[in-house]
C-alpha cells in the first residue's frame, strides 16, 4: 500500500487519554469491531472513535465512554493505570494511502520514555465489516428477534443501543458473546424513512447525551362520539400525534376559561396545563391510560430560561421553582407546550413531579404550587415573602411567549 503526500506533525495528547484510545483501539481491530460499530453503541455521534483515534483532533473517550465499550467488549470496566506523564509528545507522520483514506503513524517522543515501534493507524469506511470471531448471527435472525421485541412493547420505552444489544445477549439465542453487527444494520433500518420501515425515533438523548430509540406514542383517534376527539375529528386531525403537532403550533398564551375542555379550539392559543390537559382527555377517550399527565416542579433559571435572565439577577435569585404540566408515557418525557424546551435538559432540572389528572390544573396546580414555594423559601432562607416571590414569578412568565397576565 504506497503513501502519498507524507507529512509529519508535532503535537502533544494527554498521555491518560491517548492510552485509553490505543487500548481500545487494539480490542476493537481484534475482536472485530469497526469504529462506527463501537460510535454507534457509544451512541453520541458516529464518528466519536474514527475522530478519537485521530492524534490532530482532541476528541476524548470519557469515563462513561470507556464503561460502555467495556461492556460492548465483554471486558471489565477500564480505564488506564495512573501515568507519571502528563503529556505525551507524538511525533504524527500522515498520508493519504490506497483509496484517498489517511494514515497515521505515531510516535510517542518523550525524552523520558524509551521510544517505542511506530502505531499505525488507518482510516477506516464506515461501513466497514471487520473479521471477527464473535456470534454474528444472520441479519434475518437479528430481526425476527427485533419485531419480537417492538410486538411485545419493548420498544415503548426508550433504549439506548448498548440496552438492546443486552437484551439480545440475555436471550438463549444469541448469547452473550452476540457481535451488534446485524443489530446496528437492523436499527437503522428501521430508522430509515426512504429505504426502511421507520418504526423508531431516535432523535432524543438521555442525561450522558447517549442516543435513544423508541417507538413514538401514537394511536387512531376513533372515539367520535366523545367531546374531544370528536372535535379534532372535526378538524381532520385523526392521529395523537398529529393532535400533538396541532397543540405544539398554537401560540404560547393563557386561555380565557382553563376550565373550558375546548379552550384550545376557541382561543387558538394555550400554556403547558391547557395543552397537556387535552391531550390527556385525548388520550383517556381513546382508551390510552398509560399516557399520564404529569405536574412537575423545575429549576425555572437565566440558563434554561434566558428570558428570565436579567429578572434573576435583579432578584438575585439563582432560579424560582417553576411548575410545568408535561406528558410521560413509559420511560420518556412528551412536551407539547411549543416554545422550544428540550426534554432531557428539562429534566436534569427537575426538583420533583406528581401525576395529576386533566382536571387539576387549575386550583390544584396553584396550591401545590404556592405550598412548595413556602417550604422552599423556609428551607433556604429566600429574602421575599411567598407573595413577593409570586409576584416576581409572575414577571418571568410574562417574559415567556408574551403571556398575558
Amino acid at each position: 500500500m504506497a503513501a502519498k503526500r507524507k507529512k509529519i506533525v508535532y503535537t502533544t495528547f494527554p498521555a491518560f487519554s491517548f492510552d485509553k484510545v490505543m487500548f481500545f483501539h487494539k480490542i476493537r481491530t481484534e475482536k472485530g469491531y469497526s469504529a462506527f460499530e463501537c460510535s454507534f453503541m457509544i451512541g453520541k455521534h458516529n464518528f466519536l472513535i474514527r475522530d478519537a483515534e485521530n492524534p490532530l483532533k482532541k476528541t476524548l473517550i470519557d469515563a462513561e465512554d470507556s464503561l460502555v465499550l467495556a461492556k460492548v467488549f465483554n471486558l471489565e470496566p477500564y480505564n488506564p493505570p495512573c501515568n507519571p506523564i502528563d503529556y505525551y509528545k507524538l511525533d504524527v507522520t500522515f498520508s493519504i494511502v490506497e483509496r484517498k483514506k489517511m494514515q497515521w503513524e505515531i510516535v510517542i517522543a518523550n525524552d523520558e520514555i524509551k521510544r517505542l515501534r511506530a502505531l499505525k493507524i488507518i482510516e477506516e469506511d464506515k461501513e466497514i465489516e471487520l473479521p471477527t470471531s464473535s456470534f454474528l448471527s444472520t441479519y434475518d435472525d437479528v430481526q425476527e428477534y427485533f419485531k419480537k421485541l417492538v410486538a411485545e412493547g419493548y420498544f415503548n420505552s426508550a433504549r439506548t443501543a448498548l440496552d438492546i444489544l443486552n437484551k439480545y445477549r440475555e436471550s438463549v439465542e444469541f448469547g452473550p458473546d452476540f457481535h451488534p453487527r446485524y443489530l446496528i444494520k437492523n436499527i437503522r433500518y428501521y430508522l430509515n424513512k426512504k429505504s426502511g420501515e421507520p418504526i423508531l425515533f431516535d432523535r432524543r438523548t438521555n442525561q450522558f447525551s447517549r442516543r435513544l430509540y423508541f417507538k413514538p406514542f401514537n394511536f387512531e383517534i376513533l372515539s367520535s362520539n366523545d367531546l374531544i376527539s370528536k372535535t379534532f375529528l372535526n378538524a381532520g386531525i385523526n392521529t395523537f400525534q398529529k393532535a400533538g403537532s396541532w397543540v405544539s403550533n398554537l401560540t404560547y398564551r393563557r386561555n380565557h376559561d382553563k376550565e373550558n375542555e375546548l379552550a384550545l379550539f376557541t382561543d387558538l392559543c394555550g400554556t403547558c396545563s391547557t395543552k397537556h390537559a387535552l391531550l390527556k382527555r385525548l388520550a383517556d377517550e381513546n382508551g390510552s391510560h398509560e399516557l399520564k399527565l404529569i405536574l412537575g416542579l423545575f429549576k425555572m433559571d437565566g440558563n434554561n430560561t434566558p428570558a428570565i435572565k436579567d429578572i434573576m439577577k435583579e432578584h438575585n435569585l439563582p432560579y424560582i421553582p417553576e411548575a410545568h404540566n408535561y406528558l410521560r408515557v413509559s420511560n420518556y418525557i412528551m412536551d407539547f407546550t411549543g416554545i422550544g424546551i428540550n426534554e432531557t435538559k428539562f429534566e436534569l432540572d427537575l426538583l420533583q413531579e406528581i401525576e395529576i389528572q386533566a382536571d387539576q390544573i387549575t386550583d390544584f396546580k396553584v396550591q401545590y404550587h404556592r405550598g412548595y414555594l413556602a417550604q422552599w423559601i423556609e428551607d433556604n432562607k429566600i429574602p421575599y415573602s411567598l407573595d413577593e416571590l409570586w409576584s416576581i414569578r409572575e414577571e418571568c412568565i410574562g417574559l415567556i411567549g408574551n403571556v398575558k397576565q
